[in-house]
């Protein structure tokens, strides 16, 4: 076998190696996909009712504190009067500041759990719904027989630019919405 023949078999073998090895890409937004996932669209609408009541809780809370300071001036306008005998209103006053101090600790209180509680079912939005979102993901990459899927979201420094040929996220919505059926 002549030098440039065996070159030519060897660069052809070469060739043939790294073709098969090259590797399908695919860029997909992940938050495009978890906002366009209705599961998601359903907890947070969820998640706005817990925080529309929280607030409607509170509301509650302000009004009934704001009666208690209504009373409290009305209270004290009568305490500077000096025809009025002030030794029982005192009592009463003193009880009134304590009903307004505990009032305003539940409202607090209240205010901190709810805060806590909506930031916790954020949290768990995202987690409970990102193993779906990986299957659906898995399942897009093995039907187009891609390798190697990329998070593209705005949120990640990882991508600066991705073809839109390489765009699989509508894909990945509608199979995870379609999955999400199936399992309902």
């Amino acid at each position: 076998m002549s030098k440039s023949r065996c070159f030519l078999s060897c660069l052809t073998f070469l060739s043939l190696i790294v073709f098969a090895h090259a590797q399908k890409v695919a860029v997909v937004d992940v938050q495009k996909v978890f906002d366009g996932y209705q599961k998601v669209k359903d907890a947070r609408e969820r998640l706005d009712k817990s925080k529309k009541i929280a607030v409607e809780e509170l509301e509650i809370y302000r009004a009934e504190l704001g009666k208690i300071v209504k009373e409290l001036k009305d209270m004290e306008d009568k305490l500077k009067n000096p025809n009025i005998d002030s030794s029982s209103l005192k009592v009463k006053y003193q009880e009134k500041v304590k009903e307004a101090k505990v009032k305003q600790d539940d409202m607090v209180a209240y205010d901190k759990r709810a805060k806590a509680t909506i930031a916790q079912r954020q949290r768990n939005l995202l987690v409970e719904h990102l193993a779906d979102i990986r299957a659906a993901v898995q399942k897009v990459a093995g039907a187009k027989g891609i390798d190697v899927v990329v998070n593209s979201s705005e949120t990640q420094l990882g991508v600066f630019f991705a073809s839109e040929k390489f765009d699989v996220t509508e894909e990945v919505i509608v199979t995870l919405n379609a999955l999400a059926g199936k399992k309902n």
